[in-house]
């Protein structure tokens, strides 16, 4: 009995080593990546600052931009709500809703994608570490000045996330670089350059 047991607890743990994500778990977890990214980026830019649950940014002494963005249990369901308060109500005045977007210039970005995505509780949770790429010599007020003018700078992010979650069948790591920017045809784009699920490259 205890051979059987002991065979069975092998063949778990094996199977469990060698699993692999499905085509699905894949999707979620770069919509969850692409999501999340777009959504740090713009609770960073609102004014005042959103905070994100579960998420935190760091910024060295002198610079106004985060060098990193890390996710501890950060569940992209919880976002929505943050950036629909932090949003006018319908039927403002055209002032206003300038005034709106000088306050929050990518909310409207954020709230399209966390929408489109349907995210509810508990489908993603987040936990690694993000690093943005803004160009040399950037600045809060030169980045905020290009968003506002409709011409945001190409923005890298190297990622090392974990998703877990009801939307995925097993956590998915996924390491790699997407840019955030706008393509030829002028709509806003977050495009993987570089790939690796659960350690695995993959072809972009």
């Amino acid at each position: 009995m205890k051979k059987i047991l002991v065979l069975l607890l092998a063949a778990l743990l094996c199977s469990s080593l060698f699993a692999k994500p499905t085509a699905n778990d894949v999707t979620v977890a770069l919509a969850a990546i692409t999501d999340s990214s777009i959504c740090a980026v713009a609770a960073f830019l609102n004014n005042p600052k959103l905070e994100l649950p579960g998420c935190q940014l760091f910024l060295r002494d002198g610079e106004t931009l985060p060098y990193a963005i890390s996710f501890s249990d950060s569940d992209i369901g919880t976002y929505l709500p943050l950036f629909q308060a932090a949003k006018k109500p319908a039927g403002t005045s055209f002032l206003d809703s300038l005034l709106n977007s000088a306050k929050g210039p990518l909310n409207d970005i954020a709230l399209q994608y966390l929408t489109v995505h349907d995210w509810k509780l508990g489908h993603a949770h987040l936990d690694g570490v993000a690093v943005p790429y803004f160009g040399e010599s950037s600045s809060l007020n030169g980045l905020m000045s290009a968003v506002m003018m409709g011409a945001p700078p190409t923005i890298a992010v190297a990622t090392d996330v974990t998703i877990k979650g009801t939307r995925v069948s097993e956590p998915v790591r996924v390491e790699g670089v997407f840019l955030i920017h706008n393509d030829e045809d002028g709509y806003f784009e977050v495009k993987p350059v570089q790939l690796k699920i659960n350690g695995v490259q993959k072809d972009v």
